[in-house]
């Protein structure tokens, strides 16, 4: 082997190994830890030992170099194989020992430990579940690994480090904790809980025996969202879209919020809390349905789902929802000449319970009249466009709370364009 290839091998040889003062470097392995009687010795962690191998580095400017390889047994150091050859295979579980020679002298002697972990049983289990937690528990048990100081004799053995992958069916909204005994959600419907332990980086892996739950679930989780009405009248304020599955909402008078019930749980029965934000309560209501905002005033709905067997509850808090105080205008400017924009003449509202628009021409006539304030006037008097010039309209309306009232007159001005 010429000298560049044994530079290769060499460097390779080093980055095999964890420590960089090792003596005994292994590939094939997947974790290192240092022995608890000497950092100078290794353990090396395998998925399969017996594929892994050992090398003994070469001593600097080594003449007539041999290698003697020894397996621990019961305080004894039996040889497996002597020759040139620096690297050693067919590993078992147990301590190696290298005496290297160079040119009849020892050079030096090293030890390291292989080891093939295993994780022998592993069993998804619970410890308790509440109204509140559920806290599973890794049931495990490991081959032991056990090594010895050459020296003299003590006992030691490897500590496990072992990682968790903890997953669930009907999977659930937040991640299991990646540990041995993870506190969560507790279940609301029969569940599956299911874990994988690995070892060393991966040098054993276990997919663990699945916990059912199939006892009736006792807690409950309150998740509630609303919609709110769409009137589909572009003039009022807020403009309207279509709200659903939200959580606050400030607009117009009367508000009309369907309930959204998600809730979690068994045996459920609700409640309905209405509170304004100086503390004022409003009675409860058991109707999940519809609810109805009409008076001014900013609003929240604790909405709480029970379990009537166990008694477990949860509360969901819903809001602000804000009712607006009423609101009227009116142009005094309109061109409906089919373009798209101000077409028709319509009120600007909010918070209107009743509402009459009259228009008249410049003689007195009635042209136009509606109770809507969502309706608009489109420059026709009985099918057939108006003539331009000056309008009048007189608008009165109420809001939902006492005493609040508007009342608009002005004049109008109907233009079509060229």
């Amino acid at each position: 082997m010429n000298t560049f290839f044994k530079y290769i091998l060499s460097f390779t040889l080093l980055l095999a190994a964890t420590c960089a003062s090792a003596q005994i470097i292994s590939t094939g392995h997947t974790d290192t830890q240092e022995t608890k009687y000497t950092e100078n010795d290794l353990i090396y962690l395998y998925p399969n030992v017996e594929t892994g191998a050992l090398t003994a580095t070469p001593p600097v400017g080594g003449i007539n170099v041999t290698y003697t390889w020894e397996k621990y047994n019961s305080g004894n150091w039996d040889v497996v194989m002597t020759g040139t050859e620096p690297s050693l295979t067919d590993l078992s579980d147990g301590g190696y020992r290298v005496t290297v020679n160079n040119n009849g002298t020892i050079d030096r002697q090293d030890v390291c430990w292989t080891f093939q972990p295993e994780i022998l049983s592993l069993k998804a289990d619970s410890l308790f579940s509440n109204c509140n937690n559920i806290q599973l528990i890794a049931d495990i048990s490991t081959k032991t690994l056990e090594y010895y100081n050459p020296s003299n004799g003590d006992y030691y053995t490897v500590d496990y480090n072992i990682s968790y992958n903890w997953t669930s069916e009907p999977s659930i909204e937040d991640a299991i904790p990646d540990n041995s005994q993870p506190l969560i959600e507790p279940p609301y419907e029969e569940m599956f809980y299911y874990v994988d332990a690995s070892a060393f980086n991966d040098a054993h892996k276990l997919t663990g025996e699945s916990l059912h739950y199939n006892e009736e679930p006792i807690a409950v989780k309150a998740i509630f969202t609303f919609n709110v009405l769409d009137r589909e009248n572009e003039n009022e304020l807020p403009e309207n879209t279509e709200f659903k599955n939200i959580k606050s909402y400030t607009g117009s008078a009367g508000i009309i919020c369907f309930i959204n019930d998600s809730a979690k749980g068994l045996n459920k029965s609700y409640q309905i809390d209405f509170r304004t934000d100086d503390g004022e309560e409003k009675p409860s209501e058991d109707d999940l349905i519809e609810v109805r905002f009409d008076k001014i005033g900013t609003y929240h709905m604790d909405i709480s789902v029970k379990n009537d067997v166990s008694g477990c509850k949860d509360t969901e808090s819903l809001g602000p929802i804000k009712v607006e105080e009423i609101y009227l205008d009116a142009p005094n400017v309109f061109t409906p000449d089919g373009d798209g924009t101000n077409d028709k003449f319509m009120v600007v509202y909010s918070s209107i319970k009743d509402f009459k628009m009259v228009i008249f021409n410049r003689w007195g006539r009635k042209v136009f009249q509606t109770t809507n304030p969502g309706d608009a006037w489109d420059g026709k008097i009985a099918g057939k466009d108006a003539a331009e010039g000056v309008y009048f309209y007189v608008i009165t309306a109420t809001g939902f709370n006492q005493g609040e009232s508007r009342k608009l007159e002005n004049s109008l001005h109907l233009f079509r364009g060229n």
